[in-house]
């Protein structure tokens, strides 16, 4: 698996692809933007895309209005992320904790006024530690790799409607699992429309199939509304490289700094190693995260997020080879720490 996901991560970067999940290449307004709606991917695998529907695809990415030129331009987006979840309980005895750092890497091509092209990858490492007494403790999971991949188009139909759509591709699993068996696959698509530079709604539906056979459907809201000067209620301004997708309220203090208070579902679905008491299995993770974020940036380019937040409601199921329901176990809530950041050239 590690071996696989590191060649067509490779291949795929060369080809200058990649952004996040979903394809998370969030942007913020220009100063004068035109009364267009921006070009806005929702996603998760559920991983991106979460594996989420993110991925690690439920995910939403924004993509700036494409300037009124027939010239092609190029633009390359680089981001990264890690996050500390810390030690969360689970019913029946027994805890675990979660390290996780994000990979992403994305080219956009405005190919005139109206039409962008733009291909993205999206890399997730989890590394776990089980305690206790719990089956998850003694038959679970402890690295789990994931790579999204989602090229995708975006056309502006007119001044105020534009629409989006993207397959996914996916692998998810633990690093010594079957290649061949971590693979899903789905698309997204969407519509916006923007009442002016500072309104903007849309909606995005994910289609995504799973490692248990079963097929993910999410909607997705896409929103980027200024309730007053500086501050906006959103879903596509949070850390590139995070592949899930999260609503905030944020709050514009400068042109360096903003500040935001948001959550997010997060999904992941994976593949267990070909060896073990559950071999060629599937793990599942979900959970709902509460943060808040500031953003700090010191040139235009480059961008640092800093998050803290709790994750609540957590859930483990665990599924054996042919799809039977093993295990399933509450969790505590627990603290999450972490920081990202992206580059633009």
């Amino acid at each position: 698996m590690r071996n696989s996901i590191c060649i067509t991560s490779i291949a795929l970067s060369c080809s200058c692809a990649l952004a996040q999940n979903i394809g998370n290449d969030n942007k913020s307004a220009p100063m004068n933007p035109p009364k267009v709606a921006p070009a806005t991917t929702a996603s998760q695998t559920p991983a991106a895309a979460p594996n989420s529907a993110t991925s690690n695809t439920t995910s939403a990415a924004t993509t700036e209005p494409a300037p009124p030129s027939t010239k092609t331009q190029h633009k390359i987006n680089i981001s990264g992320g890690y996050s500390h979840q810390f030690n969360t309980s689970i019913e029946e005895g027994g805890s675990y904790t979660a390290d996780r750092a994000f990979f992403g890497l994305s080219s956009r091509y405005t190919i005139s006024e109206t039409v962008t092209l733009s291909a993205a990858i999206a890399y997730e490492y989890d590394y776990y530690q089980f305690t206790g007494n719990s089956v998850f403790a003694t038959t679970a999971w402890n690295n789990v790799e994931t790579l999204s991949i989602v090229p995708r188009f975006d056309v502006r139909l007119n001044e105020h409607w534009s629409v989006g759509a993207a397959p996914i591709l996916q692998l998810s699993g633990e690093s010594n699992a079957d290649a061949g068996k971590t693979i899903t696959g789905g698309g997204l698509a969407n519509f916006r429309y923007a009442f002016d530079q500072t309104h903007v709604l849309g909606l995005g539906l994910l289609v995504k199939g799973q490692l248990d056979n079963s097929v993910l459907v999410v909607p997705i809201p896409l929103v980027d509304w200024e309730i007053k000067k500086g501050l906006r209620i959103s879903n596509v301004r949070g850390p590139e490289a995070n592949p899930f997708v999260g609503l905030e309220l944020v709050q514009e203090l400068s042109t360096q700094f903003n500040v935001a208070l948001g959550g997010a579902w997060e999904y992941r679905m994976f593949r267990l190693n070909d060896t073990g008491p559950n071999a060629n299995g599937s793990g599942l993770e979900q959970q709902i995260t509460l943060y808040g974020r500031f953003e700090w940036k010191p040139v235009p380019q480059f961008r640092i997020d800093f998050v803290a937040g709790a994750a609540l409601m957590n859930q483990l199921e665990l599924r054996d080879s042919s799809n039977n329901f093993v295990a399933s176990q509450d969790g505590g809530t627990s603290l999450v720490l972490g920081v990202f950041a992206s580059y633009k050239f």
